[in-house]
């Protein structure tokens, strides 16, 4: 279950989230999208349909997606199927599972008891539960993921076990991370935290003497025409419920299953996709809390500052104005909610497939960018290149001291790959510019006056500054990996703890060292010596710390600037 999304596209598609899970592999860099006028709402549908169309297939999962500007609704439209085995197709009424889209509203009715003065931001969570074991942590702690409290969803092997298939109440969840130590002091970082948001419910249902759901059904949705959005249980009939799934595009599977009373305020809610929307435009229209308390909610403050969060949402910038967000990922469902407060502009993209392929918030980006007259390039037609133009790009490109990209010519294609990543196709597109297959990032091509490459500058997806990268050669330089004697790789085999719950593990597969971080997927890794090697699919070093004899004491890893240490703490082979 991954209960969360980032807040961000990724800047540069050769720098993948979520392979190593405690790193964050965002850079939030980018320019100014080709603004234009905004598309009447008429001719908005026709672009936007053809857009839904090319993320997603009709034959397979899809999504359904609901925009509105000043609250009228100017698309309302489903691709894809509800249920393959019944054959059912979506319709804009199915009711999807929201994942963490459900922190904001967990995080609003919170602070309605707040503006009530039943409870208090500066509150300890001791004078609600007065049980837990980490009582000092305060209200406001837990609403910005800055408690330092265990999130019960990184527990070691907890999310791929039985465990995360029993239904349990509040209490019972609580159990489970209770005990766990904690990450870090309360308020002295940010790190994402379900946890935190289980607490939330609780201190609600602490307050009230009601189900955390029931209160938000009956307090703040049912008041705002908000009729189908609820904590609806595994065994209830739910009419319009639909199926998620897993798997790639080519081998779809239904999701693994998992008890819906274990998300809790953290991602438990379901709703469609029109009552999302009718929610955004209520909360962010002073329907749901005053102004004072949903100005605290939507600045973040102290160590969440640094990652945009406030109280339940993210609060950033999309091309210079504000942006206000949250997505989600559950078992079988990607959501992505985004509102632009200076356009009064709400997208919702609620898809039934967590697969590879176009994510919602890209989706809801393109959306976004054609009602506001912002076009990627991804819109853009394409431009017939002749050989010799697409060799004029080739070379290796300095981005700093540290970094090199280099871009290729090679079969009719053109590559780029930044150091130690994987390799991504471009193609030119109007405006001298490169874009990604399936991406919304791109380069801009900067030349000197006799039209010599001497730069490219990667965009990204929410606006910003872009990176450039000087051209340093017009040759491809390669890193290449080296054999290493299969002894000295069974030293480097082990347990490596990068932080509570979070390891590395080391193995030998087939005479070659990979690397498998807990709850990813394994990573074969490349020997630039003995004890240094790099990864080709996440873009990280991971150096091994090796005594004259016996096993490697520990292993550094290098990845997007940061530098973490992790000693080893037992065999491949323990139980996990």
């Amino acid at each position: 279950m991954t209960i969360e999304a980032k807040k961000r596209s990724i800047a540069d598609p050769s720098t993948p989230v979520a392979k190593f899970r405690i790193v964050s592999l965002a850079l939030l860099f980018a320019a100014m999208a080709i603004a234009g006028p905004a598309l009447a709402d008429e001719h908005f549908a026709d672009q936007a349909k053809k857009v839904l169309q090319s993320a997603y297939s009709s034959d397979a999962p899809g999504a359904v997606v609901v925009v509105s500007r000043d609250g009228d609704v100017v698309l309302e439209h489903a691709v894809g199927m509800a249920d393959l085995e019944l054959d059912v197709p979506l319709r804009p009424d199915h009711v999807f599972r929201l994942a963490s889209v459900s922190k904001q509203y967990a995080a609003a009715g919170l602070l309605k008891l707040v503006e009530q003065g039943r409870v208090a931001l500066d509150d300890p969570l001791s004078a609600y539960l007065p049980e837990f074991p980490v009582g000092d942590v305060t209200i406001a702690q837990l609403l910005n993921h800055t408690s330092g409290i265990k999130s019960y969803t990184s527990i070691e092997g907890y999310m791929t076990s039985d465990r995360i298939r029993a239904d349990l109440d509040t209490d019972e969840l609580i159990a489970v991370f209770a005990e766990e130590p904690v990450d870090f002091a309360p308020g002295e970082k940010y790190a994402y935290n379900n946890s935190g948001y289980v607490l939330v419910g609780a201190v609600i249902e602490a307050v009230t003497d009601r189900p955390w759901n029931e209160y938000l059904r009956e307090e703040l949705l049912l008041p705002n025409g908000i009729e189908n959005t609820d904590a609806y249980s595994d065994y209830e009939i739910v009419p319009g419920r639909v199926e998620g799934y897993d798997g790639t595009p080519d081998e779809i599977t239904r999701t693994s299953y998992l008890s819906m009373t274990q998300p809790h305020a953290a991602g438990a809610l379901m709703a469609t996709a029109g009552d999302v929307d009718r929610w955004q435009v209520a909360l962010h229209n002073g329907k749901i809390l005053g102004e004072e308390m949903y100005t605290r909610m939507i600045t973040p403050e102290g160590a969440a500052a640094e990652e945009d969060y406030g109280f339940g949402i993210l609060s950033g910038t999309w091309f210079g104005q504000p942006a206000l967000s949250h997505g989600g990922g559950i078992f079988g469902f990607v959501t992505h909610a985004l509102y632009l407060p200076e356009e009064r502009l709400s997208v919702v993209v609620l898809s039934n497939r967590a697969m590879p392929g176009w994510g919602p918030q890209d989706v809801a980006l393109r959306l976004a960018g054609l009602a506001t007259g912002r076009s990627y390039p991804i819109e853009a037609p394409r431009v017939d290149w002749t050989e010799d133009e697409s060799v004029a790009v080739q070379g290796t490109y300095r981005i700093d001291e540290e970094e090199n990209r280099t871009i290729r010519y090679e079969d009719g294609r053109l590559i780029s790959q930044r150091a130690g990543g994987p390799e991504f196709e471009v193609y030119p597109v109007e405006g001298d510019r490169l874009a990604f297959e399936q991406s919304l990032s791109w380069f801009s091509i900067e030349r000197d006056e006799s039209g010599t490459v001497v730069a490219v500058a990667l965009h990204n997806a929410w606006g910003g500054d872009p990176e450039r990268a000087e051209r340093i050669s017009d040759e491809v330089q390669v890193r290449e990996g080296i054999d290493v004697p299969v002894e000295q790789l069974e030293r480097l085999v082990g347990r490596y703890e990068l932080q509570p719950g979070f390891v590395m593990t080391v193995r030998l597969n087939e005479g070659r060292l990979e690397v498998q971080a807990t709850g990813q997927l394994a990573i074969p890794v490349e020997a630039e010596s003995p004890t240094r090697f790099f990864s080709n699919l996440v873009g990280a070093d991971i150096e091994f710390s090796v005594p004259e004899s016996g096993p490697a004491e520990s292993l550094t890893l290098f990845q997007r600037g940061q530098e973490l240490h992790a000693p080893r703490v037992g065999d491949a082979d323990e139980a996990e």
